[in-house]
C-alpha cells in the first residue's frame, strides 16, 4: 500500500524535502512504518523523528505528534494504517 509522509517543523527544516511517499505491506502500523521511512528520509532526521525500542527497534517518539488525514493519532495504539493514507510527523517545538 501507499502512505504519503509529511515532514512538519524542525523535520522539514532538517530535511531536503517536504514529503517522501512509502510502500509498505497491507496492515502496517506507524511503528512498522518507520524503518521504511528512515531508508527514504534524510540523515539526521532519525535523531529527532525516532528513538529505539528495548528489541532496538526504531520507533517514533513519544514527542512526535503524529496526523494521520488531519486527525492526531497516537501510534503507540497499533492503529493500522490504510492505502492512501498521508501521515504527518510534528516534532516538538523549543524554545521559551
Amino acid at each position: 500500500m501507499k502512505i504519503t509522509v509529511q515532514f512538519l517543523g524542525q523535520a522539514r527544516q532538517l530535511s531536503s524535502i517536504d514529503q517522501v511517499t512509502l510502500h509498505v505491506e497491507e496492515g502496517a502500523s506507524v511503528d512498522e512504518l518507520i524503518p521504511h521511512l528512515l531508508t527514504k528520509s534524510p540523515d539526521g532526521l532519525d535523531v529527532i523523528l525516532c528513538e529505539r525500542s528495548e528489541d532496538k527497534k526504531p520507533q517514533l517518539r513519544r514527542s512526535v505528534m503524529a496526523i494521520r488525514n488531519n486527525e492526531t493519532i497516537d501510534p503507540s495504539t497499533r492503529d493500522l494504517l490504510k492505502d492512501g493514507d498521508e501521515l504527518s510527523l510534528l516534532p516538538p517545538m523549543a524554545g521559551g
